[in-house]
């Protein structure tokens, strides 16, 4: 497996010093996210993003990432289709086809609404992205979260099993996991089919109550409460061997820097994945 680091885990840097200080650092490859891809695109344009990743030796693991997409009336199915035409763009400069997307919030959706309208709802919209992005050779990987409307790994693997389109996938993130039900289906990773998994994150989850918990509560590995070790041995048990990635969305851990960031995040995923089996 390949260390990967998501710029999000340090939002309020600019691209080009968080491309320097990953390559300095050793990872091998990044998640770009919209927000920071549309920052630096305001002052240079696609053909300049794409030389500048060109020159560094990363890969550009996904572009991250579409939320809400479920229960979309015409002006949010707008919404989701023109942020995933903006990723499809920046798949040819950035040079990666894949494309995270995630459910609704639960607390977003009427307290009416079951589990089976969501899961055809689910495959639907799964389905449409798919044809969308087909002409341009994009991927989708989609993300279970505890707090959303798809908030568990079974849920989503049996999504994914049914869609059973060979462009959709799963991301495995531990913390999401965690705030479904602390991670105590961890060992499902192990039925998973490795090239049905997009991408692995990596991160933990604060020392605080659980209900407290919330996404910028998100800490390095190895610093909180989340076996991580058990959970990524379980995706190394699984046979998946691509990338995994840092994403830590915690504003104190940004307030350092990414001179101070990047160089943690490595060295604490890395501590990681050298100490499984």
């Amino acid at each position: 497996m390949k260390l990967c680091y998501n710029l999000q885990t340090c939002m309020d840097s600019p691209l080009e010093k968080d491309l320097e200080l990953c390559e300095k650092t050793g990872f091998d490859a990044v998640e770009i996210n919209f927000v920071k891809a549309r920052k630096y695109l305001q002052n240079h344009s696609m053909e300049q993003l794409e030389a500048l990743l060109s020159s560094y030796s990363l890969k550009t693991a996904t572009l991250n990432a579409i939320f809400e997409i479920n229960f979309c009336d015409k002006k949010e199915w707008k919404r989701v289709t023109d942020e995933f035409h903006f990723a499809c763009e920046l798949s040819q400069a950035c040079g990666s086809n894949k494309v995270i997307v995630l459910s609704n919030e639960r607390n977003h959706l009427p307290k009416t609404v079951t589990e089976q309208e969501i899961e055809t709802n689910t495959l639907e919209t799964l389905s449409r992205l798919s044809a969308l992005g087909n002409p341009d050779g994009i991927q989708i990987g989609f993300e279970p979260v505890g707090t959303m409307a798809v908030p568990n790994l079974e849920w989503a693997w049996s999504i994914i099993k049914k869609l059973n389109l060979p462009d959709v996938g799963l991301v495995i993130d531990d913390f999401n996991l965690y705030l479904w039900d602390l991670l105590s289906d961890v060992e499902l990773i192990r039925e998973i089919m490795p090239d049905k998994i997009s991408i692995v994150h990596l991160n933990d989850a604060e020392k605080l109550p659980f209900a407290k918990l919330d996404q910028t509560h998100r800490c390095m590995p190895g610093d909180g409460r989340i076996d991580t070790v058990r959970y990524m041995q379980n995706v190394k048990d699984c046979g998946y061997d691509g990338y995994v990635s840092i994403e830590v969305l915690n504003p104190k851990i940004w307030s350092k820097g990414p001179e101070a960031v990047i160089p943690e995040a490595y060295a604490k995923g890395m501590a990681i994945l050298q100490s499984i089996n």
